[in-house]
């Protein structure tokens, strides 16, 4: 999938969000099955589909870090056009006979992440269009764990020093200044932390943090005195200069109906029963019945972990010692993360977290 194409769904979706509090998403397990549907379409859910989900090129490959998939299940009576086999080989489709097959590959394709499939089956359903993704990544550097109390409750709360003030950098944007700091994998997967001003809402924040790139002011500048939310210069016990990140142990967890924003994912005309829009797919007359997605992010002392499953079917801290001068960045506000495929920049799962996310000892 192309990055750009992907951060702009992703940015699109955070934009419509409803309602605030921690939330996570997945543009990267939509966009492939907007793509899929795309190039199967005659107009003009054709344009509408692939202005969202863009051409389809396939999945990122796959590492130990990252798992995608997609699957298609039809039942018997749904005959299926021979070009097919271009988009979705034979290997990656079955038989719908029921939930338990669906729930089984949810589980196969995220480690165990996710459980179920998200959608409803009737009879009605003719077809489930699915894409599962799991990332699982360990940081280059751990976090040592700690409690601490947050209000009224006590979380785990986490904390390293880095000596890479590279990490941490002051982005001036239409909303404000916001700090994005990047946690490394140690494999192909980072995680960016983004804080703003508690005033910008959370939706804001979170289309910013997709698409912050490496510019923006250094550290150097911050320790130079420039202000930047969640951060303060501090003494250090180290010779030079280094930046301890302070961050909550978060878990999110959610369940988003895309029809609720269809213009965003293309699905306004492919969602009209009235009408066939398949036909690269079937000879049937097919238009989405639902399109759903389920997903989930833990940040924890070690790594990072995700997962995502999008479905569409169809019908008819302790106190420093003076030293050197360091960057403290204190997470203790909402922030936005997003986990990013370092080697094309593709945003992979994006969400916010609030104290209702945070792990409680």
């Amino acid at each position: 999938m192309d990055a750009q194409q992907v951060s702009r769904l992703t940015t699109r979706w955070t934009e419509a969000l409803p309602g605030d509090g921690s939330t996570v998403l997945s543009g990267y397990g939509a966009a492939p099955l907007l793509a899929v549907l795309g190039s199967v379409a005659v107009e003009p859910a054709r344009s509408e589909l692939m202005a969202a989900g863009g051409q389809w090129a396939g999945l990122l490959p796959g590492t130990p870090e990252l798992r995608a998939a997609i699957g298609l299940w039809t039942r018997p009576e749904v005959p299926l056009e021979p070009g097919l086999d271009q988009v979705i080989p034979a290997q990656l489709r079955g038989v719908l006979t029921g939930r338990q097959a669906l729930d089984r590959w949810v589980v196969e394709q995220t480690d165990g992440l996710l459980e179920r499939m998200p959608v409803q089956l009737t009879a009605e359903t003719l077809l489930v269009l699915a894409s599962a993704l799991a990332v699982r990544t360990t940081w280059a550097q751990p976090f040592e764990a700690w409690e601490r109390g947050v209000g009224g409750r006590s979380v785990w709360w986490l904390s390293r020093v880095d000596p890479d003030l590279s990490t941490v950098r002051c982005h001036d944007t239409a909303n404000g200044a916001m700090t994005a700091v990047t946690v490394r994998g140690s494999g192909a997967i980072d995680v960016r932390l983004v804080v703003a001003d508690p005033a910008v809402a959370r939706n804001k924040v979170l289309a910013a943090a997709v698409g912050l790139g490496e510019g923006g002011a250094d550290a150097v500048r911050l320790l130079e005195g420039l202000p930047s939310p969640a951060v303060s210069v501090v003494e250090t016990m180290d010779p030079q200069p280094t930046v301890t990140l302070s961050v909550p142990y978060f878990e999110v967890d959610a369940e988003h109906d895309l029809l609720a924003c269809p213009e965003v994912f293309g699905l306004v005309t492919a969602s009209d029963p009235r009408r066939g829009h398949f036909p690269g797919l079937s000879s049937m007359p097919l238009a989405v019945s639902q399109a759903k997605q389920a997903v989930m992010a833990r940040f924890s002392a070690t790594g990072f972990e995700a997962a995502a499953v999008t479905a569409i079917p169809a019908v008819a801290g302790s106190a420093p010692i003076p030293g050197a001068r360091g960057l403290r960045v204190d997470l203790d506000r909402p922030f936005a993360f997003v986990a990013v495929h370092r080697p094309t920049g593709t945003p992979l799962v994006a969400g916010w977290a609030d104290e209702s996310a945070y792990k409680v000892v």
